[in-house]
């Protein structure tokens, strides 16, 4: 479950400062100090993330539990990676089926957080369970 959390606490606090600084700095043109003031909304979103990855971080954790028994760390690894590069698509679309429509600038939150996913996934060290474990 460790993993997981790492995973998960790592995808949502980085997801957003990524955000920020893109678009603060490109797409808004905002200085510096604006997107440091910012923080109350930065915080706002790192915790609206965690809530709605609930769900996607148990069936994370529980194929994580499961594979983590029978295959080597890369192919978990690879497994996850997918997984959660879907998921992240998926729980964008439930939430708001619209974002591929609205152009680039809402379609960037989507690929940062998949992004963000992907490295936690191969950045942490995965930990062996035993057979009678799982």
């Amino acid at each position: 479950m460790k993993y997981s959390i790492k995973v998960w606490l790592f995808t949502v606090t980085i997801s957003p400062l990524l955000l920020f600084l893109t678009l603060g700095l490109t797409a808004n043109s905002a200085q510096w100090n604006e997107i440091l003031d910012s923080w109350l909304i930065l915080s706002i979103m790192m915790v609206y993330g965690l809530v709605l990855s609930i769900p996607a971080i148990l069936i994370f954790w529980l194929i994580q539990r499961k594979l983590t028994t029978t295959l080597n760390d890369n192919k978990v690894k690879l497994i996850l990676s997918l997984y959660s590069f879907i998921s992240v698509w998926i729980t964008f679309y439930i939430f708001d089926k619209g974002f591929v429509e609205r152009g680039f600038q809402q379609m960037l939150w989507v690929i940062v957080y998949s992004i963000t996913t992907v490295i936690g996934v191969w950045l942490f060290k995965l930990q062996k369970l035993e057979k009678n474990e799982a």
